[in-house]
Protein backbone atom coordinates (compact mmCIF):
# COMPACT_ATOMS: atom_id res chain seq x y z
CA UNK A 1 0.00 0.00 0.00
CA UNK A 2 1.31 3.47 -0.92
CA UNK A 3 0.36 7.00 0.11
CA UNK A 4 -1.00 9.00 -2.86
CA UNK A 5 -1.53 12.78 -2.83
CA UNK A 6 -4.66 13.72 -4.81
CA UNK A 7 -5.30 17.23 -6.20
CA UNK A 8 -8.68 18.07 -7.74
CA UNK A 9 -10.68 21.30 -7.43
CA UNK A 10 -14.06 19.68 -8.15
CA UNK A 11 -15.41 17.82 -5.09
CA UNK A 12 -17.29 15.20 -7.13
CA UNK A 13 -14.28 14.36 -9.28
CA UNK A 14 -12.06 14.34 -6.20
CA UNK A 15 -14.32 11.81 -4.48
CA UNK A 16 -14.55 9.55 -7.55
CA UNK A 17 -10.77 9.44 -7.96
CA UNK A 18 -10.24 8.89 -4.24
CA UNK A 19 -12.49 5.82 -4.37
CA UNK A 20 -10.73 4.56 -7.53
CA UNK A 21 -7.29 4.82 -5.93
CA UNK A 22 -8.38 3.32 -2.61
CA UNK A 23 -10.03 0.45 -4.51
CA UNK A 24 -6.53 -0.79 -5.36
CA UNK A 25 -5.33 -0.65 -1.75
CA UNK A 26 -3.65 2.76 -1.60
CA UNK A 27 -4.12 5.46 1.07
CA UNK A 28 -5.16 8.91 -0.21
CA UNK A 29 -4.67 12.43 1.12
CA UNK A 30 -6.46 15.02 -1.01
CA UNK A 31 -6.48 18.76 -1.52
CA UNK A 32 -8.60 21.23 -3.45
CA UNK A 33 -5.96 24.00 -3.56
CA UNK A 34 -2.38 23.83 -4.82
CA UNK A 35 -0.93 25.28 -1.60
CA UNK A 36 -2.72 22.59 0.44
CA UNK A 37 -1.33 19.91 -1.86
CA UNK A 38 2.22 21.19 -1.41
CA UNK A 39 1.77 21.09 2.37
CA UNK A 40 0.78 17.42 2.06
CA UNK A 41 3.77 16.72 -0.19
CA UNK A 42 6.28 18.35 2.18
CA UNK A 43 4.72 17.04 5.40
CA UNK A 44 3.59 13.50 4.51
CA UNK A 45 6.10 12.58 1.75
CA UNK A 46 3.65 10.67 -0.52
CA UNK A 47 4.89 8.11 -3.05
CA UNK A 48 3.17 9.82 -6.01
CA UNK A 49 0.84 12.69 -6.93
CA UNK A 50 -2.38 12.33 -8.92
CA UNK A 51 -3.61 15.72 -10.15
CA UNK A 52 -6.63 16.75 -12.22
CA UNK A 53 -6.00 19.63 -14.61
CA UNK A 54 -9.16 21.74 -14.43
CA UNK A 55 -7.47 24.57 -16.34
CA UNK A 56 -4.23 24.82 -18.32
CA UNK A 57 -2.53 26.79 -15.54
CA UNK A 58 -3.15 23.97 -13.03
CA UNK A 59 -0.78 21.53 -14.70
CA UNK A 60 1.95 24.09 -15.33
CA UNK A 61 1.81 25.49 -11.79
CA UNK A 62 1.75 22.04 -10.20
CA UNK A 63 4.71 20.72 -12.18
CA UNK A 64 6.70 23.91 -11.56
CA UNK A 65 6.13 23.64 -7.79
CA UNK A 66 7.05 19.95 -7.72
CA UNK A 67 10.22 20.53 -9.77
CA UNK A 68 11.41 22.96 -7.07
CA UNK A 69 10.21 21.30 -3.87
CA UNK A 70 10.06 17.56 -4.71
CA UNK A 71 11.87 17.00 -8.04
CA UNK A 72 11.96 13.18 -7.67
CA UNK A 73 8.25 12.81 -6.87
CA UNK A 74 6.37 11.36 -9.91
CA UNK A 75 3.22 13.23 -10.93
CA UNK A 76 0.34 11.68 -12.88
CA UNK A 77 -1.85 14.33 -14.53
CA UNK A 78 -5.44 13.57 -15.54
CA UNK A 79 -6.75 15.75 -18.38
CA UNK A 80 -10.23 16.28 -19.78
CA UNK A 81 -11.12 16.38 -22.59
CA UNK A 82 -8.64 14.04 -24.34
CA UNK A 83 -6.01 16.27 -26.01
CA UNK A 84 -2.86 14.70 -27.49
CA UNK A 85 -1.05 18.02 -27.93
CA UNK A 86 -1.71 19.02 -24.30
CA UNK A 87 -0.52 15.58 -23.14
CA UNK A 88 2.78 16.05 -24.97
CA UNK A 89 3.17 19.55 -23.43
CA UNK A 90 2.65 18.18 -19.92
CA UNK A 91 5.15 15.37 -20.51
CA UNK A 92 7.71 17.94 -21.61
CA UNK A 93 6.99 20.01 -18.47
CA UNK A 94 7.90 17.01 -16.31
CA UNK A 95 4.73 14.98 -15.84
CA UNK A 96 5.53 11.31 -15.31
CA UNK A 97 2.32 10.14 -17.04
CA UNK A 98 -0.78 11.77 -18.57
CA UNK A 99 -4.16 10.01 -18.38
CA UNK A 100 -6.90 11.06 -20.76
CA UNK A 101 -10.63 10.78 -20.14
CA UNK A 102 -12.46 8.56 -19.39
CA UNK A 103 -10.62 8.08 -16.08
CA UNK A 104 -11.40 4.44 -15.37
CA UNK A 105 -10.01 2.81 -12.21
CA UNK A 106 -7.94 0.52 -14.44
CA UNK A 107 -6.31 3.44 -16.32
CA UNK A 108 -5.59 5.31 -13.09
CA UNK A 109 -4.15 2.18 -11.45
CA UNK A 110 -1.91 1.41 -14.45
CA UNK A 111 -0.46 4.94 -14.41
CA UNK A 112 0.11 4.90 -10.64
CA UNK A 113 1.76 1.48 -10.80
CA UNK A 114 4.29 2.84 -13.29
CA UNK A 115 4.92 5.88 -11.10
CA UNK A 116 5.39 3.77 -7.98
CA UNK A 117 7.76 1.40 -9.78
CA UNK A 118 9.92 4.39 -10.70
CA UNK A 119 10.31 5.15 -7.00
CA UNK A 120 11.40 1.65 -5.93
CA UNK A 121 14.97 1.22 -4.71
CA UNK A 122 16.90 -1.89 -3.71
CA UNK A 123 19.03 -1.80 -0.58
CA UNK A 124 21.77 -4.13 0.55
CA UNK A 125 23.08 -4.35 4.09
CA UNK A 126 26.86 -4.05 4.37
CA UNK A 127 28.13 -6.24 7.19
CA UNK A 128 31.09 -4.92 9.21
CA UNK A 129 34.41 -6.58 8.57
CA UNK A 130 35.94 -8.01 11.76
CA UNK A 131 39.00 -6.02 12.82
CA UNK A 132 42.38 -7.77 12.64
CA UNK A 133 43.77 -7.75 16.19
CA UNK A 134 47.35 -8.87 15.48
CA UNK A 135 49.53 -5.85 14.41
CA UNK A 136 51.78 -8.08 12.29
CA UNK A 137 48.78 -9.50 10.46
CA UNK A 138 47.44 -6.00 9.85
CA UNK A 139 50.82 -4.85 8.51
CA UNK A 140 51.12 -7.83 6.14
CA UNK A 141 47.56 -7.27 4.93
CA UNK A 142 48.23 -3.61 4.13
CA UNK A 143 51.53 -4.51 2.41
CA UNK A 144 49.81 -7.16 0.26
CA UNK A 145 47.11 -4.70 -0.75
CA UNK A 146 49.70 -2.10 -1.75
CA UNK A 147 51.60 -4.67 -3.83
CA UNK A 148 48.41 -5.70 -5.64
CA UNK A 149 47.55 -2.08 -6.44
CA UNK A 150 51.11 -1.35 -7.61
CA UNK A 151 51.14 -4.42 -9.85
CA UNK A 152 47.76 -3.48 -11.30
CA UNK A 153 48.86 0.04 -12.27
CA UNK A 154 52.23 -1.22 -13.55
CA UNK A 155 50.69 -3.62 -16.02
CA UNK A 156 47.44 -1.85 -16.76
CA UNK A 157 47.26 -0.83 -20.41
CA UNK A 158 45.08 2.01 -21.66
CA UNK A 159 41.83 0.66 -23.03
CA UNK A 160 39.35 2.39 -25.29
CA UNK A 161 36.19 3.47 -23.50
CA UNK A 162 33.43 0.89 -23.59
CA UNK A 163 30.52 2.13 -25.65
CA UNK A 164 27.08 1.20 -24.30
CA UNK A 165 25.07 -1.01 -26.66
CA UNK A 166 22.74 0.82 -29.00
CA UNK A 167 19.17 0.57 -27.73
CA UNK A 168 16.80 -1.64 -29.70
CA UNK A 169 13.49 -0.96 -27.95
CA UNK A 170 11.68 2.08 -26.57
CA UNK A 171 8.49 2.64 -24.61
CA UNK A 172 5.97 4.97 -26.22
CA UNK A 173 4.06 7.73 -24.35
CA UNK A 174 0.74 6.23 -25.52
CA UNK A 175 -0.84 2.78 -25.37
CA UNK A 176 -2.37 1.85 -28.72
CA UNK A 177 0.09 2.15 -31.67
CA UNK A 178 -1.42 0.89 -34.92
CA UNK A 179 0.54 2.09 -37.97
CA UNK A 180 4.24 2.79 -38.50
CA UNK A 181 6.17 4.49 -41.32
CA UNK A 182 9.58 6.13 -41.88
CA UNK A 183 9.76 9.47 -43.67
CA UNK A 184 12.04 12.49 -43.52
CA UNK A 185 14.39 10.78 -41.02
CA UNK A 186 11.44 10.50 -38.63
CA UNK A 187 9.36 7.59 -37.40
CA UNK A 188 5.64 8.22 -37.75
CA UNK A 189 3.22 6.27 -35.54
CA UNK A 190 -0.56 6.30 -35.42
CA UNK A 191 -2.53 5.66 -32.23
CA UNK A 192 -6.08 4.53 -32.95
CA UNK A 193 -7.40 5.19 -29.43
CA UNK A 194 -6.31 8.84 -29.20
CA UNK A 195 -6.94 9.37 -32.96
CA UNK A 196 -3.50 10.91 -33.27
CA UNK A 197 -0.46 10.61 -35.55
CA UNK A 198 2.92 11.19 -33.85
CA UNK A 199 6.31 12.06 -35.37
CA UNK A 200 9.32 10.74 -33.41
CA UNK A 201 13.04 11.40 -33.61
CA UNK A 202 14.41 8.11 -35.02
CA UNK A 203 17.45 8.18 -32.69
CA UNK A 204 15.91 9.02 -29.32
CA UNK A 205 12.22 8.28 -30.11
CA UNK A 206 11.30 11.63 -28.55
CA UNK A 207 7.94 13.00 -29.73
CA UNK A 208 8.48 15.95 -32.06
CA UNK A 209 4.94 16.47 -33.34
CA UNK A 210 1.45 15.20 -32.59
CA UNK A 211 -1.52 15.77 -34.93
CA UNK A 212 -5.01 14.91 -33.69
CA UNK A 213 -7.41 13.60 -36.37
CA UNK A 214 -10.89 13.90 -34.84
CA UNK A 215 -12.73 12.48 -37.89
CA UNK A 216 -10.51 9.40 -38.28
CA UNK A 217 -9.51 6.24 -36.43
CA UNK A 218 -5.97 5.98 -37.87
CA UNK A 219 -4.36 2.61 -38.53
CA UNK A 220 -1.84 1.68 -41.23
CA UNK A 221 0.40 4.45 -42.65
CA UNK A 222 2.24 4.84 -45.96
CA UNK A 223 4.01 7.78 -47.58
CA UNK A 224 3.37 7.87 -51.34
CA UNK A 225 3.81 10.56 -53.98
CA UNK A 226 4.42 13.41 -51.50
CA UNK A 227 1.39 12.53 -49.38
CA UNK A 228 0.56 10.49 -46.30
CA UNK A 229 -2.05 7.76 -46.75
CA UNK A 230 -3.87 6.53 -43.64
CA UNK A 231 -6.17 3.52 -43.38
CA UNK A 232 -9.03 4.74 -41.20
CA UNK A 233 -11.60 2.45 -39.60
CA UNK A 234 -14.03 1.23 -40.60
CA UNK A 235 -13.44 1.42 -44.38
CA UNK A 236 -11.60 4.51 -45.59
CA UNK A 237 -8.23 5.29 -47.14
CA UNK A 238 -7.45 8.96 -46.51
CA UNK A 239 -4.82 11.03 -48.34
CA UNK A 240 -3.19 13.80 -46.27
CA UNK A 241 -1.06 16.78 -47.23
CA UNK A 242 2.40 16.82 -45.62
CA UNK A 243 1.83 20.06 -43.72
CA UNK A 244 1.69 20.79 -39.99
CA UNK A 245 -1.99 19.90 -39.74
CA UNK A 246 -1.97 16.93 -42.19
CA UNK A 247 -4.92 18.41 -44.05
CA UNK A 248 -7.08 15.95 -45.97
CA UNK A 249 -6.65 15.89 -49.75
CA UNK A 250 -8.88 12.94 -50.63
CA UNK A 251 -10.94 10.21 -49.02
CA UNK A 252 -11.52 6.86 -50.75
CA UNK A 253 -14.03 4.20 -49.70
CA UNK A 254 -12.03 1.01 -49.11
CA UNK A 255 -13.59 -1.97 -50.84
CA UNK A 256 -11.38 -4.34 -48.81
CA UNK A 257 -12.99 -5.31 -45.47
CA UNK A 258 -9.99 -4.59 -43.24
CA UNK A 259 -6.83 -2.83 -44.48
CA UNK A 260 -4.17 -3.40 -41.81
CA UNK A 261 -1.02 -2.53 -43.79
CA UNK A 262 0.13 -0.30 -46.66
CA UNK A 263 3.38 0.14 -48.60
CA UNK A 264 4.40 2.18 -51.65
CA UNK A 265 6.94 0.69 -54.10
CA UNK A 266 7.36 3.86 -56.19
CA UNK A 267 4.59 2.89 -58.62
CA UNK A 268 1.88 0.95 -56.81
CA UNK A 269 0.31 1.23 -53.39
CA UNK A 270 0.18 -2.22 -51.79
CA UNK A 271 -2.40 -2.97 -49.09
CA UNK A 272 -3.07 -6.09 -47.05
CA UNK A 273 -6.51 -7.21 -45.99
CA UNK A 274 -6.35 -8.71 -42.50
CA UNK A 275 -9.81 -10.25 -42.63
CA UNK A 276 -9.72 -12.06 -45.99
CA UNK A 277 -5.95 -12.59 -46.02
CA UNK A 278 -5.25 -10.87 -49.37
CA UNK A 279 -2.53 -8.60 -50.76
CA UNK A 280 -3.80 -5.94 -53.17
CA UNK A 281 -1.74 -4.00 -55.75
CA UNK A 282 -3.42 -0.62 -56.26
CA UNK A 283 -3.04 2.14 -58.83
CA UNK A 284 -2.79 5.67 -57.45
CA UNK A 285 -5.92 6.89 -59.22
CA UNK A 286 -8.96 8.55 -57.66
CA UNK A 287 -10.39 5.21 -56.48
CA UNK A 288 -7.11 3.40 -55.68
CA UNK A 289 -8.20 0.74 -58.14
CA UNK A 290 -6.98 -2.82 -57.45
CA UNK A 291 -4.81 -3.94 -60.37
CA UNK A 292 -4.09 -7.41 -58.93
CA UNK A 293 -4.83 -9.42 -55.81
CA UNK A 294 -2.89 -12.27 -54.19
CA UNK A 295 -3.49 -14.71 -51.36
CA UNK A 296 -1.42 -13.85 -48.28
CA UNK A 297 1.08 -16.72 -47.75
CA UNK A 298 1.44 -16.25 -43.98
CA UNK A 299 -0.78 -16.63 -40.94
CA UNK A 300 -2.18 -13.19 -40.01
CA UNK A 301 -0.90 -10.05 -41.77
CA UNK A 302 -0.42 -6.96 -39.61
CA UNK A 303 1.64 -4.51 -41.73
CA UNK A 304 3.56 -3.97 -45.01
CA UNK A 305 6.72 -2.14 -46.07
CA UNK A 306 8.88 -1.83 -49.20
CA UNK A 307 12.69 -1.88 -48.72
CA UNK A 308 13.62 -0.68 -52.21
CA UNK A 309 13.83 -4.22 -53.63
CA UNK A 310 11.24 -6.44 -52.00
CA UNK A 311 7.85 -6.23 -50.37
CA UNK A 312 7.91 -7.27 -46.70
CA UNK A 313 5.03 -8.12 -44.39
CA UNK A 314 4.75 -8.42 -40.62
CA UNK A 315 3.02 -11.71 -39.77
CA UNK A 316 1.42 -11.28 -36.35
CA UNK A 317 0.30 -14.90 -36.23
CA UNK A 318 3.76 -16.44 -36.61
CA UNK A 319 5.64 -13.41 -35.18
CA UNK A 320 7.97 -13.13 -38.17
CA UNK A 321 8.85 -10.98 -41.19
CA UNK A 322 8.11 -12.32 -44.67
CA UNK A 323 10.05 -11.18 -47.75
CA UNK A 324 7.76 -11.40 -50.81
CA UNK A 325 8.50 -11.62 -54.51
CA UNK A 326 7.32 -8.25 -55.82
CA UNK A 327 6.24 -9.84 -59.10
CA UNK A 328 4.28 -12.54 -57.27
CA UNK A 329 3.75 -11.67 -53.55
CA UNK A 330 2.21 -15.08 -52.97
CA UNK A 331 5.76 -16.39 -53.22
CA UNK A 332 7.97 -15.94 -50.13
CA UNK A 333 11.75 -15.55 -50.47
CA UNK A 334 12.54 -15.55 -46.78
CA UNK A 335 10.99 -15.80 -43.30
CA UNK A 336 12.76 -13.98 -40.44
CA UNK A 337 11.74 -14.82 -36.87
CA UNK A 338 11.30 -11.92 -34.43
CA UNK A 339 12.50 -13.09 -30.99
CA UNK A 340 11.19 -9.88 -29.37
CA UNK A 341 7.68 -11.29 -29.83
CA UNK A 342 8.38 -14.92 -28.97
CA UNK A 343 8.12 -14.21 -25.25
CA UNK A 344 4.51 -13.17 -25.69
CA UNK A 345 2.94 -10.10 -24.13
CA UNK A 346 3.20 -7.90 -27.25
CA UNK A 347 0.94 -7.69 -30.29
CA UNK A 348 2.85 -6.51 -33.42
CA UNK A 349 0.91 -3.80 -35.24
CA UNK A 350 3.20 -1.71 -37.48
CA UNK A 351 6.28 -2.11 -39.71
CA UNK A 352 8.75 0.43 -41.17
CA UNK A 353 12.16 0.41 -42.91
CA UNK A 354 14.65 3.29 -42.61
CA UNK A 355 17.13 2.12 -45.27
CA UNK A 356 19.23 0.11 -42.80
CA UNK A 357 16.97 -1.76 -40.43
CA UNK A 358 13.35 -2.67 -39.80
CA UNK A 359 11.21 -1.18 -37.05
CA UNK A 360 8.03 -2.62 -35.55
CA UNK A 361 5.36 -1.10 -33.33
CA UNK A 362 3.62 -3.20 -30.69
CA UNK A 363 0.60 -2.97 -28.42
CA UNK A 364 0.66 -4.51 -24.95
CA UNK A 365 -1.47 -7.63 -24.48
CA UNK A 366 -4.16 -8.32 -23.54
CA UNK A 367 -5.80 -4.86 -23.54
CA UNK A 368 -3.14 -2.27 -24.22
CA UNK A 369 -3.31 -1.05 -20.61
CA UNK A 370 0.42 -0.21 -20.63
CA UNK A 371 2.40 2.02 -23.02
CA UNK A 372 3.09 0.64 -26.48
CA UNK A 373 6.60 -0.16 -27.65
CA UNK A 374 8.91 0.29 -30.63
CA UNK A 375 11.47 -2.40 -31.56
CA UNK A 376 14.41 -2.04 -33.96
CA UNK A 377 15.48 -5.20 -35.85
CA UNK A 378 18.74 -5.95 -37.65
CA UNK A 379 17.91 -7.98 -40.75
CA UNK A 380 20.23 -8.42 -43.74
CA UNK A 381 18.79 -6.97 -46.96
CA UNK A 382 19.37 -8.13 -50.52
CA UNK A 383 20.00 -11.52 -52.17
CA UNK A 384 20.75 -14.35 -49.73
Amino acid sequence: MALIALFARDARIREELRLSVEEFGHRVLYAAQLKDLMEIVLRERPAAVLAVEAASEDGAALLAELSQRAPLLPAVVAIKPRDAERAVELLRMGAFEVVGAPWTPENIDAALKKALRSQSTDFQVALPVPALRNPLVRFLGVLAAMLVVAAYWAYQKPRPPVQPPEPTEWALPYNHPAGLAFHGKKLWVSDWFSQTVYSHDSRTLAVEKAVHLPTEVPGALAFAADALWIASAPRSLVKHMLDDKLRVLARVDDAAPQTVGMAYDGLYLWTCDGKDGRLHKRILDDQLSVAASYRYPGSRPAALVFDGHSLWSLDAGNRELLEHDLADPGRVFRRVSLPEYRRGGWKPTGLAFDGNRFWTAAERLPKGEEPGRIFAHSVSIGPQ
